[in-house]
């Protein structure tokens, strides 16, 4: 008897976790056009799309900020047609106690779209970083890579695959977390909510990539600009650019100080024959003489330089903090030495005026030069930063008129 004790304690768990694991199973993380993407959407009778655009911002701004993080934060918002971005980060822990902490950092997407009557959240753009506290360099995956149906079930998909089954489970329970604070929300003001069948989302009304309102991404955080329907437009599949939305200059989203300074951004100079990128912690926007404008500066020993000068149509493209390492990469090497691009792992895009860029960014900016005005260092540079310049007295400015701007 004793045994048969013993042998139940060890099975029951295994059946309840089992039966646990049902919700996680197959459908549990949607797919859409070959990415993550969860969907649902909350039927409110009754009300307004303002209505519902005002309550939901409120709601999202208030999560957002509930996470300390400083990567949570509203990146864009379009109150004409009903858009709400958001970037959040926040630690899924998958087991902690007095030795040992075992967590990722997972990044994601957040989207409303307010109708009339109705609110739908999406949560896509999933990322993760594991083991963060106890690596140098941590380990990191998309959603697609790691909790996808094809990754993380066995192939009768009838058993989670053991590594990436934690993923799933937390990111799963992250969405409904979402779900249900949403229903709770409009509950509360009074509406009448009933949450209707999960569907794949609209592509063609979702919003463009981080925007800050520091966010995009935002921010106050970072937050998306609000784009008015006449400003966003699917970029034509032959521009390469599919996955983004155009928006016009005026609607850029961020803090562009932080976007440029701290996030930094790749310069992209050259064409299908030869292209080169660059990291950029200098530079801005603004208007020169009614036109829209961006400013850079490259130090004629780099290789981008003389690709540069070459051609008139240039890029400047931005990326979340995932990227980071890749960032790094392009700004300490040089595509003298070999192929930079290759290395970096991003995929080149071409734009629609024959520009390249990159499908990893949040933003691409397209530019065609205006001015080219070389500057020596001394006229703004203190002796500290002159020091790390020697060999190279001066550097050049570039101003290029934004011909064409495009978000996820």
């Amino acid at each position: 008897m004793k045994k048969i004790i013993f042998f139940l304690t060890l099975f029951i768990p295994l059946l309840l976790c089992a039966q646990e694991d049902n919700k996680y199973l197959v459908g549990a993380v949607p797919m859409v056009e070959g990415k993550v993407v969860f969907s649902s959407t909350l039927s409110l009778p009754g009300l307004s799309r303002d209505q519902v655009y005002e309550s939901a911002l409120a709601w999202c701004t208030d999560r957002l900020r509930q996470n300390e993080n400083a990567e949570n934060r509203i990146i864009y918002t379009e109150k004409e047609s009903g858009v709400i971005v958001g970037q959040a980060e926040e630690f899924l822990v998958f087991s902690a106690n007095a030795f040992a902490l075992d967590r990722a950092l997972i990044s994601y997407r957040v989207t409303l779209t307010a109708q009339p009557g109705s609110c739908q959240l999406e949560i896509s753009r999933i990322r993760y970083e594991y083991n963060v506290a106890s690596k140098k360099t941590p380990e990191k995956y998309t959603a697609e890579e790691h909790i996808s149906d094809k990754v993380a079930l066995n192939k009768a998909q009838t058993k989670l695959v053991f590594g990436t089954a934690k993923f799933r489970r937390k990111t799963v329970d992250l969405v409904e977390a979402w779900q249900e604070s949403m229903q709770q929300h409009f509950i509360r003001t009074g509406a009448t909510v009933s949450v209707k069948p999960v569907t794949p989302p609209v592509i063609a009304v979702q919003p463009p990539q981080p925007v800050i309102t520091e966010p995009v991404v935002e921010e106050t955080p970072v937050v998306v600009p609000a784009i008015t329907p006449a400003a966003v437009n699917p970029v034509a599949a032959t521009g390469d650019l599919s996955g983004f939305r155009q928006v016009t200059p005026d609607k850029i989203p961020g803090n562009v100080i932080k976007m440029i300074s701290e996030d930094w951004m790749l310069i992209t100079a050259g064409d299908d024959a030869a292209f080169n990128m660059m990291t950029a912690s200098c530079g801005g926007l603004g208007q020169l003489y009614g036109k829209p404008v961006a400013f850079c500066f490259i130090n004629p020993a780099r290789y981008t330089y003389q690709l540069m000068e070459k051609e008139d149509i240039y890029t400047l493209t931005f990326y979340t903090e995932a990227y980071r390492d890749v960032l790094q990469l392009a700004g300490t090497t040089s595509g003298r030495d070999g192929d930079k691009v290759k290395t970096s792992g991003l995929t080149p895009v071409t734009t629609p005026s024959g520009g390249k860029a990159f499908a990893e960014a949040w933003m691409v900016i397209e530019c065609r030069k205006l001015i080219g005005q070389s500057f020596t260092l001394e006229s703004i540079f203190d002796e500290t930063v002159k020091e790390r310049h020697m060999g190279q007295p001066f550097h050049k400015m570039y101003i290029g008129e934004i011909i064409g701007v495009w978000i996820k």
